[in-house]
This record gives structure tokens, sequence and C-alpha cells, in this order.
């Protein structure tokens, strides 16, 4: 009877614990960002963009830098730069010097689901095509300013770019 009675208040007390919040407080749920206009979605989009140029520019430096440009990518955009770092691997081959952004315009913006896109023009003058042996091997038909067309979407909490594709058509204002 003694042992009933005490696991019965065991089992009361434990009750009473998990009723009164001892349980572990759920996960945080992320929360996207929100913005509360196409100004605040374009200036997040152009700090994403020049993060990553930044990086990249990092990259080129010191190949263990951080962040790494593809924390930047998504989608078809990290895809071509795996490609790109592999191609490169194989051939021997590496880009030196830093790439600017010369200009940058804001082109479009939706909210459901988000996605911003900017025209940029960034400016290559400064990088150098190099082989093992340190030999540039800059192609000398290589334009120098170049027009991209360039896609954001959000991914977790942050923009992240998701293409990034040469205009053919429209020119840079330098």
């Amino acid at each position: 009877m003694i042992l009933r009675r005490t696991t019965a208040a065991l089992a009361l007390a434990l009750a009473a614990a998990f009723a009164t919040g001892c349980a572990p407080d759920p996960e945080p749920v992320e929360t996207p960002p929100t913005f509360a206009s196409e100004e605040e979605a374009f200036a997040a989009a152009e700090e994403t963009y020049r993060a990553y140029v930044d990086a990249l520019n990092s990259r080129r430096s010191d190949p263990g830098a951080r962040p790494s440009p593809s924390s930047f990518l998504i989608g078809r955009a990290l895809e071509v730069d795996v490609d790109t770092q592999t191609k490169f691997s194989q051939e021997g081959l590496s880009i030196v010097g830093a790439t600017r952004i010369v200009d940058l315009t804001h082109e479009h913006a939706s909210f459901a689901p988000l996605n911003v896109s900017l025209y940029v023009c960034l400016d290559s003058s400064a990088t150098r095509v190099v082989n093992r042996s340190g030999q540039d091997v800059t192609p000398a038909s290589r334009e120098t300013i170049t027009l991209l067309a360039v896609d954001l979407i959000l991914a977790g909490e942050d923009l992240a770019i998701e293409n990034s594709v040469t205009r053919a058509n429209g020119s840079c204002s330098v």
C-alpha cells in the first residue's frame, strides 16, 4: 500500500513538473526578413552582391579566406561557381587581381516569393588569368567591363545569388 502511494505521488509530481514548464522550450521558428518597400529589398540585394564580390576578391588572394564566395550562391549560380573552380583547377589556372563594381542598378523586385533582380557592371581590368608557372594567359579578346543580370532569392534568412548571366545587349555607363 505504501509502495502504491509513493508511486502515485511520484507520478503526480512528474505530471505536475511537465505541466508547469519543465519541458524544453520549443525550437525557435526562423522568420524570413521582410522588406517594407522595394528600396529595402534592393538595398539588401546590393549589400549581398557587394559582399559576394568582396569574398570573391579575397578568395583570389587567399583560397582559404572567409566567407567563401560560394556561401552567397544558390542554384544555378552555385553550380557555375563549382564547375568553374573545378575546370580552372584541372587546367592549372587561377585568377589574380580584384574585380570591382562600377555600376549597379535596380531592375525588379517581387515579394511572393521574394526575388530581386539587379544589373551589375563589373570591371575586371585589374585581373589576370595565370597558369601554374605564374604566366599571364589572359585571353587578349577578353572584355574588361561586363554587364550582368543578377537574380537573388531568399534562402533561409538571407538573400542569395541564384543566377548571374552576361547581358549581350545593353551597356555599362563607365
